[in-house]
């Protein structure tokens, strides 16, 4: 690390003083959460509650290159940490961070990356997530961050988490989970969907990435596909860059479905997934950020659950409303023991059962 980075460093410096909905509206903000997708999509409540109390203040978001595209449209600028850039990263980022000049800075990702970088931006006012909620809490007291308390209740998960961080910050809570989709992306993504499905129905699959432990073997997703083939329902099999080889084994395997290989831009992915949500669809997928994206533009989820605990990181909402958890049968067996391999294709099947044949 160079001296240009830890010049602006005091660790013995007091805690910035608590921001409040009675204080003076800043100028600029920086929200901080650099990864990973999921992350990223359920931090969405926060910049908008932001972005609706202050609606004159320029906003930047400090994140990794790799999930830019979701959030540029929603932010004045986005100030890109190249995590492979090793150490030399670091003083590009606070030269970004430094030119923004924002007088708030919210981690809302709580490690001592995010509260790092928070700190290197200079704001007077440095706030971050309740300790119960950071991952490593003693980054916010040594690099200066004020902790907004919030109902620990709502800590649980991400999206009530960040809702409370926004209520507390400005009075009133956004309770918006969406990109904020443009009406010419919902136009050229609603053609788009109409290329791979005609007619309302589809059950969408979206393999994860192999190597994954969240990932559902892709020998399941096939016979899954040719089940629903089978009883009558549109099947349209969705794949990123991270799973494109999978992508291209099921375009090969299930000829009966359409397929959609190596699919990219994360906000074209949002809007298509938002047309499918149109036309009466549902995503099967694992707890990864395309089952996020999904839930976040109001596109019914069946999560294939396991072994993290879907109440803490699956879509939100992780249980009720359109979202269904598909888990395997164990009572009182922890999530950590728990495997997406437990989870059988008649398990996923039945989840779908109260679809009708399109």
């Amino acid at each position: 690390m160079t001296w240009e980075l830890f010049g602006a460093i005091n660790l013995r410096a007091v805690p910035a003083p608590p921001s409040s909905p009675h204080s003076p509206p800043p100028d600029r903000v920086l929200v901080v959460r650099m990864s990973h997708l999921g992350d990223i999509v359920q931090t969405l409540p926060l910049l908008h509650a932001l972005r609706a109390a202050w609606p004159a203040a320029e906003f930047a978001w400090a994140i990794q290159p790799e999930f830019a595209a979701l959030v540029e449209p929603l932010v004045e600028r986005t100030i890109h940490f190249d995590r492979r850039g090793g150490l030399r990263a670091w003083p590009r980022l606070r030269r970004a961070l430094r030119d923004f000049a924002a007088d708030l800075a919210v981690d809302a990702q709580g490690n001592w990356k995010s509260a790092l970088a928070a700190r290197l931006s200079g704001a007077p006012r440095r706030v971050t997530l309740p300790r119960c909620a950071r991952q490593e809490p003693l980054a916010a007291r040594l690099l200066g961050l004020d902790e907004i308390p919030v109902d620990l209740d709502t800590a649980r998960h991400l999206v009530p988490l960040c809702d409370a961080l926004g209520a507390r910050l400005t009075g009133a809570a956004a309770a918006r989970v969406d990109p904020d989709l443009s009406e010419e992306e919902r136009a050229d993504a609603s053609r788009a969907w109409s290329r791979l499905s005609s007619g309302s129905g589809a059950v969408i699959l979206h393999p994860g990435a192999p190597g994954d432990p969240r990932s559902w073997p892709a020998a399941r997703y096939r016979r899954l596909a040719e089940l629903l083939i089978e009883r009558g329902d549109r099947v349209v099999v969705l794949t990123g860059p991270a799973e494109a080889d999978v992508g291209a084994r099921l375009e090969a395997e299930v000829p009966g479905a359409a397929h959609h290989v190596g699919q990219r831009g994360l906000r074209e992915f949002a809007a298509l997934l938002d047309a499918a949500r149109s036309r009466g669809a549902v995503l099967v997928g694992g707890d990864s950020g395309p089952a996020h994206v999904a839930a976040s533009v109001g596109l019914p989820v069946h999560l294939i659950a396991g072994p993290e605990d879907p109440s803490r990181t699956g879509p939100w909402p992780p249980r009720g409303g359109s979202n269904v958890v598909v888990e395997d049968v164990a009572p009182g067996r922890p999530w950590e023991e728990r495997s997406v391999e437990d989870v059988a294709v008649d398990d996923v099947l039945r989840s779908l059962t109260r679809r009708s044949p399109s």
